[in-house]
């Protein structure tokens, strides 16, 4: 007798049908405690403490799972600090070595590497692996490498180190976690040293092969999907599928494993049924079922194992298990098995948003996959009905993924995926029917030599890739369609996440409107929050840490911004625009009043592009109206962009100038050069220089990469000095002479410069130039520097540099490096 969908929902969260919830969930808990940084060390041994005495006096094995939770995963953290451990012999000079290519991914501008068993000539190996950057002006030869490939080079190697900013993207943690230990850039060239591809490289060169032929956002797509490799994915496409929730799309994820899957079972289901002794003979569906999970695994081999693949592939393997033994087993039972198995061999999975993603989408589809089984006899008989009850339950599960992500998803992209709903049901169809299909009969035929076949299949399934990018793209042209929110805090993820579970309890006893009520309320708090921008109640001026280039941001009471300068190389997915974008949406600001570009040189206008699209308004660009700027072909690109937008441009020369009124202050900012017209030999010279003011007093220099010939031009024109200045030129002894430093007496002077960078910038000179005239002095390299004026926006300033706090793998790192482990 089939129990009611009533009592069969409130079965699945009965502890004695799901005997391992509690002891997984109280090792998964050890683990979060030990390997995330969610809350500090000590916080955690309190909390991780505490819950042992709650438990161990009634609930001893759930203490003991929770105790061996915490104690393995600050044993792996150690372990794996051990592997990205570095003497200092690898970080003095050149270091001359060989190295195993695991990985290439390719760009416009530069190869990344990613290197196994690196040995020195004097025998020394790294444990770990490393990332070898090699750039395009070194040598053309680079692009024959492939994976399998020995190489011998010369190399400069660094620690991963972060761009301390707020809100900054926590490298260094990505990098532990995979075990890369050392970062280079080639000094003295790259030799072919010897080449031992396995067979899986060689098929994978083949697929790579025939998806080279393809257009480049079609291309990108399709090697991102087979061969896991998004470095051809141009930056348009991952705009338009971040903005429309779909970027899970782009990698190798639960589903793409789960589409596999599916396909390869349908087809062994389809030939098994066509003869009637197979039918009687062999439980079909079961034969079916693992042909899917073996073909699953096989994708995600020639994919080339990357993480989320195998996470999803065990998920989907636990899953086919469960089935097999639903008679028996709650299957979400033994998909928290498969939970626990991979944190016990992957304890750093604790904190990936693959695995969580995978483990969502995968209990969802057990649930609904039960739901459908729960069906009478004749609903079973009558495929028109089972159309109508899987159609509506479909839709519930891609609304419940969207509702159960969606904190995640904005505190990691920043997106507000406002027609992510809309967008699933357009493309995934696409994807699952006829992409996946066609792509992975392509990727078979490439490797059984049959080329031709091969290419014919992937051009068809790149046109619909094309076809459900340009419906994509027509989603981001409507209003809201690329929406940008503040950072949200823990706490609304945390309000957010208690409002959906208590909506889904109220569900499942049956009370569906209070449930959608609810619901409803909780995501409309959620996005009015993350929508609403916060003011400041005091001018604040941050000088953002981005390498070797230049940007700042003021921020004015009233809610006026201004951002002068964003680096980047050119097609480069992370540079300054990114980087600004991310610091601004973390103090609560979505929007640029103005931006300020002092001269067409890449390390202070090559991020603009990336920054304009990473806000949600920019209200003026302002350019220096001289000849260089006017025939840079990055300029000209940038006007055309703004003009689509509906963005103002201004044209600046000496003269020119604005003021705003917002939160009590009168701010002016004039324009103290170059001339209109001015064509100078050094571009440099022809960069704005703006003064801002307010009160009775100049607060800001922005002078960009001014020279001793254009300082020379310059009047007298700041009287008393300023509060706060960039010094020119990123502290260059091209510029900064004794008189302009005299002339301007900064009482903070703050140089922007890549840390270690090879220029040796800023001058040992300038910053004691700077001293003696009294100025604090501060290099971004080592931290963004955050200026705040008080409150009423008189009286000096106070400037601090941002630091980040050491989380649990850089503690774990310096203690064992210390010999105190």
């Amino acid at each position: 007798m089939v129990p009611s969908s009533g009592s069969a929902d409130v079965s699945w969260l009965q502890c004695r049908r799901l005997p391992l919830l509690w002891p997984v969930l109280a090792w998964t808990t050890g683990l979060v405690l030990a390997r995330s940084d969610l809350v500090g060390v000590v916080p955690a041994l309190l909390i991780w403490l505490l819950l042992l005495l709650l438990f161990v006096w009634q609930h001893r094995m759930v203490a003991l799972w929770l105790l061996l939770g915490g104690l393995w995963g600050a044993a792996d953290l150690l372990v794996d600090a051990a592997r990205v451990s570095v003497t200092a012999d690898w970080l003095n000079g050149a270091v001359t070595a060989t190295a195993r290519i695991d990985e290439v991914h390719r760009d416009s501008a530069l190869q990344r590497l990613q290197l196994s068993d690196i040995r020195r000539q004097d025998g020394a190996r790294l444990s770990g692996h490393a990332l070898l950057y090699l750039y395009h002006h070194a040598g053309e030869s680079y692009s024959t490498f492939q994976p399998g490939d020995r190489i011998r080079m010369t190399a400069r190697w660094h620690r991963p180190r972060n761009h301390l900013n707020p809100g900054g993207f926590d490298y260094q943690a990505w990098c532990f976690d995979h075990h890369i230990a050392l970062i280079g850039s080639v000094s003295a060239g790259v030799q072919l040293a010897g080449r031992d591809a396995s067979p899986l490289q060689n098929g994978r060169a083949r697929i790579a092969n025939v998806i080279g032929g393809l257009p480049a956002d079609a291309g990108g797509v399709l090697q991102a999907l087979l061969l896991g490799d998004r470095s051809g994915v141009t930056e348009p496409v991952k705009s338009v599928f971040s903005a429309t929730g779909t970027a899970h799309l782009l990698a190798i994820s639960g589903m793409h494993v789960g589409m596999v899957a599916a396909w390869m079972a349908l087809l062994f289901r389809w030939m098994l049924t066509r003869r009637e002794a197979w039918i009687v003979r062999l439980r079909v569906r079961d034969v079916a079922m693992a042909a899917g999970v073996i073909a699953a695994g096989g994708y995600a081999m020639v994919a080339g194992w990357p993480l989320p693949a195998m996470r999803a592939a065990l998920m989907l393997a636990a899953a086919a298990i469960a089935w097999f033994l639903a008679a028996r087993h709650a299957p979400l039972n033994i998909l928290l098995a498969a939970l626990a198995l991979i944190l016990l061999f992957d304890p750093a999975a604790v904190v990936s948003l693959s695995l969580w993603l995978s483990f969502a989408a995968t209990a969802a589809l057990l649930i609904w996959a039960t739901r459908m089984l729960q069906t009478s006899d004749h609903e079973r008989a009558v495929g028109v009905a089972r159309l109508r009850r899987a159609v509506p339950a479909l839709l519930v599960i891609s609304l419940l993924a969207l509702l159960a992500t969606l904190p995640v998803s904005v505190a990691a992209f920043g997106r507000l995926p406002v027609y992510a709903l809309v967008a699933n049901l357009m493309v995934v169809p696409l994807y699952s029917l006829l992409v996946m299909p066609l792509a992975l009969s392509g990727e078979i035929f490439a490797l059984l030599g049959w080329h031709d076949a091969a290419v014919g299949l992937m051009q068809i399934a790149g046109r619909v890739v094309q076809m459900a990018t340009a419906l994509l793209t027509w989603l981001t042209t409507l209003p809201a369609g690329q929406l940008w929110g503040v950072y949200p805090p823990l706490w609304l993820g945390a309000v957010y996440m208690a409002g959906m579970l208590m909506a889904g309890r109220l569900l499942l006893r049956g009370r569906r409107r209070l449930a959608g009520l609810l619901a409803l309320l909780t995501l409309c708090f959620y996005l009015l929050r993350v929508s609403d921008e916060r003011s400041v109640d005091a001018p604040l001026w941050v000088v953002w840490d981005v390498g070797q280039g230049a940007s700042s941001t003021l921020l004015l009471p009233g809610g006026y911004a201004v951002v002068t300068d964003v680096p980047g190389r050119p097609g480069s997915r992370i540079n300054g625009g990114s980087m600004v974008a991310g610091g601004m949406r973390q103090l609560g600001v979505t929007h640029a009043d103005m931006l300020i570009l002092s001269h067409a040189q890449s390390d202070h206008l090559g991020g603009a592009w990336t920054l304009l699209q990473s806000l949600n308004v920019t209200g003026q660009i302002g350019l220096p109206d001289v000849p260089a700027v006017h025939a840079d072909p990055a300029v000209r690109a940038m006007i055309a962009y703004a003009r689509e937008q509906q963005i103002g441009v201004r044209w600046l020369a000496r003269g020119d100038g604005w003021h705003v009124e917002r939160g009590g202050l009168d701010v002016r900012f004039d324009v103290l050069w170059p001339p209109r017209g001015f064509a100078p030999k050094n571009e440099n010279n022809t960069s704005l220089v703006v003064a801002v003011s307010w009160g009775d007093k100049t607060r800001l220099l922005w002078p960009g990469d001014i020279e001793l010939a254009g300082e020379q031009e310059l009047a007298a024109a700041v009287a008393g000095g300023v509060d706060a200045m960039l010094m020119p030129h990123h502290g260059s002894m091209s510029s900064s002479s004794v008189d302009f430093v005299r002339m301007f007496a900064p009482g903070l002077a703050v140089a922007q410069s890549g840390w270690h960078n090879r220029y040796g910038l800023p001058a040992d000179a300038v910053m004691q130039r700077y001293r003696q005239a009294g100025a604090i002095v501060r290099n971004s390299a080592d931290g963004a520097v955050l200026v705040r004026w008080p409150a009423a926006g008189g009286g000096a300033p106070e400037s601090v540099q941002w630091q980040q706090a050491a989380g649990r793998r850089q503690l774990a790192l310096r203690s064992l490096e210390k010999g105190q482990w």
